[in-house]
């Protein structure tokens, strides 16, 4: 469990951890540089939680550092403001035996500030994972770094998160990990992700940054298939497609306009997507 500034919402991150009907082997807590009472607050769970504290270097490198540390075949991942529901390993681990996964998902409930649950995440498409991660087409996408239950040796061999990537490093992870072998979905809400203005994930100029080099990576990636290389600049139009309409959604017009443009030049024929869609 990464954390930085985490203390109004860690201690339930840590309680849904301990509370599991499959108890993990062990709860590591890596404090990314923290400035608030996060250790006090991790301290009152004892031996319970490995804290350990580190200088910041940034989501990924704690997550990495959390990985290193790992005495468990199997690791599994929880943003510190997220909540496990009591049977997520029990009913993951399950479905990782099933399929022979290199990772497991699950769906995931968004919830507000206040725990109110304002809607469900499912993973979509779950037959051909890699080509809706790139092309867009239908594709609901949730999160590996509190949903993600993996191998640590196969982590481990693809190189863990990306330490160049903060709001994709998920994305890029999962990636990766759908490269490597099959991936276990369980399609039911064990995980609530909470939405609340510290999110990573509205910090949508990162988002760019970041999705704009994953997606590099990904195309240079020898283990993806002929036919997605083939498609890349389709792929590019809806990622840029995607980001326009990010800006568009928080007000940032010029930047809409701009991302749009990118995507008109990658595919032209996007536009006619754009003029059927409602107003």
């Amino acid at each position: 469990m990464p954390v930085h500034n985490g203390s109004a919402y860690v201690a339930e991150a840590v309680q849904s951890v301990l509370g599991q009907t499959r108890p993990p082997v062990e709860c590591l807590v890596i404090d990314d540089g923290s400035t608030d009472e996060t250790a006090e607050v991790v301290r009152q769970f004892g031996n319970a939680v490995a804290y350990v504290r580190q200088d910041r270097i940034g989501v990924s490198g704690a997550r990495n550092r959390g990985v290193a540390l790992a005495r468990g075949a199997l690791v599994a991942f929880l943003d510190h403001d997220d909540v496990w529901l009591p049977t997520k390993l029990e009913h993951q681990l399950e479905a990782f035996a099933a399929r022979g996964a290199t990772i497991a998902l699950c769906a995931m409930d968004v919830i507000d500030e206040r725990g109110t649950v304002r809607r469900t995440l499912r993973l979509r498409p779950r037959d051909d994972l890699i080509t809706g991660m790139l092309t867009f087409d239908g594709t609901e996408t949730v999160s590996c770094s509190s949903t993600g239950l993996m191998r640590r040796e196969e982590l481990l061999n693809i190189g863990g998160f990306d330490p160049a990537l903060s709001v994709s490093a998920d994305w890029d992870l999962l990636f990766r990990m759908a490269l490597a072998g099959p991936v276990a979905y369980v399609d039911e809400p064990l995980v609530r992700y909470r939405v609340h203005g510290a999110n990573m994930s509205s910090d949508i100029a990162a988002m760019e940054r970041d999705m704009t080099y994953a997606f590099a990576k990904a195309f240079a990636d020898p283990r993806l298939p002929d036919a997605l290389r083939g498609r890349k600049r389709r792929a590019y139009a809806r990622m840029y497609r995607m980001l326009a309409g990010s800006y568009a959604g928080s007000r940032r017009r010029a930047a809409a306009v701009r991302t749009l443009a990118i995507a008109l030049r990658y595919d032209p024929t996007i536009a006619r997507g754009l003029l059927r869609r409602p107003n």
